[in-house]
């Protein structure tokens, strides 16, 4: 007579098996919806909900203007005649807003790590810092 086999029940629901993904507005043009297809496709099903849907629309709009700044730098440089670019500006202020958005999205590594407890880091000891100091002096 064999083991009778071993059950789990999960009670709660992945994060991963949620909603089907997020569809791009029809106001978004070609390159921003590019970048809302992009986006919503790298990260999990879960991870947004139709309440995020501004916020990612303006991250897709700041991207498209950050990656037209960007060509324009290439192309022309930053310096004409003497003068910034004005696509400088254009560049800096696309990718600041997108770092700001990108916190309130969760995209950064940061921001999906997960919450690990605070631990202090151990004393060294006598031997230890002993060496430390010899490796020191024989230099």
């Amino acid at each position: 007579m064999g083991r009778r086999p071993f059950t789990t029940t999960d009670v709660m629901p992945s994060w991963y098996d949620a909603a089907p993904r997020l569809r791009p507005p029809e106001h978004l043009g070609e390159a921003e919806r590019q970048a809302f297809i992009d986006l919503t496709s790298s990260v999990p099903a879960a991870q947004f909900t139709s309440a995020d849907l501004p916020l990612i629309c303006r991250w897709c709009e700041l991207e498209a203007q950050a990656q037209t700044a960007a060509r324009e730098l290439r192309e022309h440089g930053m310096v004409a005649k003497d003068k910034l670019s004005p696509w400088l500006s254009v560049h800096s202020q696309a990718v600041k807003g997108q770092a700001i958005l990108a916190l309130r999205l969760r995209l950064g590594p940061q921001s999906r790590a997960s919450k690990a407890p605070k631990t202090m880091p151990s004393r060294t000891s006598y031997y230890d810092r002993m060496l430390l100091e010899e490796s020191d002096e024989a230099h």
